[in-house]
């Protein structure tokens, strides 16, 4: 299994808990995408394009776009499942991306998190934390072994499996839309709420 490693990146603190997330799944016998060690240095062809007649906002433009593709192509194409390392006040911008491009291409994501400090008291970001079934991985010790026993019960997510997850999102998404704007929203809200969490319970208790 080969296994994107996306995190932080911009101070030497955070390269080295992003090599040590690599050096720990390397140990368990994983092949790990690490972005700052294995990544192209796209920056070195400035230069070139430059030299070749490209003015520099072209150059820059085409950079960017550059980038983009390449962490698309790792991410969809080349692994099999990512490790996003959310530490931080916030997490990165580029992983959040990442992990987002991987949910619904139907990869095995798995969360990491150390860091008590959240942005809505206490909780992290829904938006984020629903990328990864709202699971985090306190410890890099135990990355590798929940990335095993995800990833032999999620490989059903590829294809079909993940579609009716996303499906059943947009389904949620769907009904509180209609009952937000109905008449009585607040209580058809409510209600949708609770339908919601009556199955999830019973979901649950049926596993």
């Amino acid at each position: 299994m080969r296994v994107y490693c996306a995190g932080p990146l911009f101070n030497e603190k955070e390269k080295e808990e992003m090599a040590e997330i690599a050096q720990a799944l390397e140990r368990h016998g994983f092949e790990v995408f690490l972005p700052q060690r294995d990544g192209l240095e796209l920056s070195k062809c400035v230069q070139s394009l430059v030299l070749s007649g490209f003015d520099r906002q072209s150059v820059s433009d085409t950079l960017s776009k550059a980038i983009f593709a390449l962490d698309v192509f790792q991410v969809v194409e080349e692994c099999d499942a990512i490790v996003v390392n959310l530490n931080g006040r916030v997490p990165d911008e580029g992983a959040v991306a990442e992990a987002a491009l991987a949910w619904y291409a139907g990869k095995t994501l798995i969360a990491y998190k150390s860091d008590v400090r959240t942005v809505f008291n206490g909780y992290d970001n829904p938006l984020v934390a629903g990328l990864f079934g709202f699971r985090f991985c306190l410890s890099i010790d135990r990355i590798a072994d929940e990335l095993l026993a995800r990833s032999e019960t999620e490989n059903r997510l590829q294809g079909i499996e993940r579609k009716a997850e996303i499906d059943a999102c947009l389904s949620l998404g769907r009904r509180i839309w209609g009952a937000l704007r109905s008449p009585n929203g607040q209580e058809a809200i409510v209600k949708v709420l609770l339908e919601e969490s009556t199955s999830d319970r019973e979901a649950r208790e049926a596993t």
